[in-house]
């Protein structure tokens, strides 16, 4: 079983609101996406979770306080986001400070995002396995492990078949990452 995943922030674990800007602690509503509390407190008993972000307008206090508006903030053992890193998914330099940080090997990781190419195809090139997370059924083709709701990943963690899924990810190229 994997140790450490790691969660986009928007629309994976919080919920983007289109009609709001600026950083999401300030915004007059501010919602988990469904079933992330539930998904975050099982995983948190025997993983370590951290949010992985590409949010241009928030610092790690304000993703802190985000999460505490709707008390998820307790389940996440840090932050890593693009004010603090200088680089955004899906580079090398990005993943390469995560595992720097962590001091972790890239087999440690598991990336869960709802963007195919900033969370998955990135991640999956560099090296980590990689969870789609495809609330509305975007991408009905993509053939590596996906999830539709956040609590099933409970139970493709626990699942031996879904673990050689993920670690197919890595051998799956762009260009096949969809069925013909």
């Amino acid at each position: 079983m994997k140790k450490i995943y790691l969660f986009d922030w928007g629309d994976t674990i919080m919920k983007n609101f289109p009609d709001e800007t600026g950083k999401m602690n300030t915004w007059q509503k501010v919602q988990p996406m469904p079933n992330a509390e539930k998904m975050l407190r099982e995983l948190s008993k025997y993983s370590d979770c951290f949010i992985a972000t590409n949010a241009k307008d928030s610092e790690k206090i304000d993703i802190i306080k985000a999460l505490q508006r709707v008390s998820l903030d307790k389940y996440f053992k840090g932050i890593f986001c693009y004010k603090e890193i200088g680089f955004s998914k899906p580079t090398t330099e990005y993943y390469n400070f995560i595992l720097n940080k962590l001091k972790a090997n890239k087999d440690d990781l598991v990336m869960v995002g709802d963007n195919i190419e900033s969370d998955i195809i990135g991640a999956r090139k560099f090296g980590i396995d990689t969870i789609l997370y495809d609330l509305n059924n975007k991408h009905p083709n993509y053939k590596g492990v996906k999830i539709m709701n956040l609590i099933e990943i409970i139970e493709k963690i626990n699942s031996t078949e879904a673990q050689q899924r993920i670690k197919c990810n890595n051998k799956i190229a762009h260009s096949s990452c969809y069925e013909t």
